[in-house]
């Protein structure tokens, strides 16, 4: 849907797709200006990080890039439908083995993490096959994905000569197609770049590659670098560069980016203005008490929609952009905001967040004691995402 939202939805969030399409830009520029012939791994995972991959994803294939990630198999399946069999889609976490014969029939990249893992998905592979589920030549086509140090998957990078030998052991297994091999870095939005925890975990990479180039069999396709390490690792950019915070115009590390531009909007309308008397109290619990008369404006949104109660104390901004302080507890389908002397009604558009250059998320997360990431993956599906400024 493109147009102007305003008449229509009493609460919704505004997808720029202008601005995500400048983000992959600029993000491939950088990149590009590096490393030509580098890929941009458009990470499109939680629905694109809350912003409606049936809306990101498109956008960005129209800008040129060919390879996606997500987490499982049913964002694989649905992100197939929209980009076609062309794109590369590779999911970076864990899928089932009931999973592989809709892997292998949809050419989806599966990420192997373990040796016991590879032998799984190797024997579902070659019991479809004599099933007659899958043609004789078929073969799972998976990326290897290497621990070095985040400890959450992988193989042990911190033994490169073990973490090899494993790796040959997956490369050799019947039905699966090795074609890269990545790791992901744990602090690479706080260090800075190759020093401190980064810098162990490139040397673990590089260790367990250069084992396998030795061998002559290191795996053709590697990426390292998530948006942190794209922004502050360009000599690590090697085969891929995976985009996700930054694709949606947020920093990795809170700050601010001006070379990007925040993609949502989340908008809402004042449902009722009213006086709050001296003495009263307002929501749940009544854990906020007015000291003075003040006006207090209602709008239709809570923790139902994904504004949880921790964002309690947060402002927002009004119509004519002064900011308002959410009072009271957050309900799960309204809030309350302390409007002061303001000219405002029934009706006019109130900003949650966006429509500046990210301090207001910044700002929302701080709040929430969370990280920009969170806030619009929490938005519910009862929110819609509209698409504007998609006419480049």
């Amino acid at each position: 849907m493109t147009g102007n939202p305003n008449t229509k939805y009493k609460t919704w969030a505004e997808i720029d797709l202008g601005a995500l399409r400048h983000n992959y830009r600029t993000v491939a520029a950088a990149v590009h200006a590096r490393a030509p012939r580098c890929r941009v791994i458009g990470v499109v995972k939680a629905d694109a990080y809350g912003h409606d991959v049936h809306l990101v994803a498109p956008a960005l294939a129209a800008e040129g890039c060919d390879f996606f990630a997500v987490s499982c198999i049913s964002e694989a399946l649905s992100l197939r439908e929209i980009v076609g069999a062309h794109a590369e889609v590779l999911i970076l976490g864990y899928s089932m083995t009931e999973d592989v014969e809709a892997l292998a029939a949809h050419g989806i990249l599966q990420t192997v993490f373990s040796l016991d893992y590879a032998r799984e998905l190797s024997e579902e592979m070659a019991r479809l096959i004599r099933a007659g589920r899958l043609r004789e030549s078929a073969a799972l086509r998976v990326h290897v994905k290497l621990d070095t140090g985040m400890n959450r998957l992988g193989f042990d990078a911190a033994d490169a000569p073990a973490a090899a030998a494993q790796i040959r052991a997956v490369e050799a297994l019947p039905h699966l197609s090795v074609e890269g091999m990545f790791t992901h870095f744990a602090t690479a939005d706080t260090d800075g770049g190759r020093v401190g925890r980064t810098a162990v975990q490139c040397a673990r990479f590089e260790a367990v590659e250069a084992a396998l180039r030795a061998e002559g069999c290191c795996p053709a396709f590697l990426h390292l670098c998530n948006s942190a390490g794209a922004l502050t690792l360009p000599e690590m950019y090697r085969d891929g560069v995976r985009a996700g915070i930054v694709l949606y115009g947020l920093a990795p590390d809170g700050s601010i980016l001006p070379q990007y531009r925040p993609v949502m909007r989340m908008c809402t309308r004042i449902a009722q203005v009213h006086v709050l008397r001296a003495g009263e109290s307002v929501s749940y619990g009544a854990a906020y008490t007015a000291e003075r008369n003040m006006r207090i404006a209602t709008i239709p949104v809570g923790y139902g929609d994904g504004l949880v109660r921790a964002f309690a104390g947060a402002s927002v901004r009004l119509s004519d952009g002064r900011m308002a302080p959410i009072v009271g507890r957050i309900c799960m389908d309204q809030c309350m905001i302390a409007i002061g002397d303001a000219d405002v009604r029934p009706g006019d558009t109130v900003t949650v967040f966006g429509g500046d250059d990210g301090s207001m998320i910044e700002a929302l997360a701080r709040r929430g004691g969370t990280i920009n990431y969170e806030i619009p993956c929490l938005l519910t599906p009862r929110i819609p995402r509209l698409a504007i400024g998609g006419d480049l």
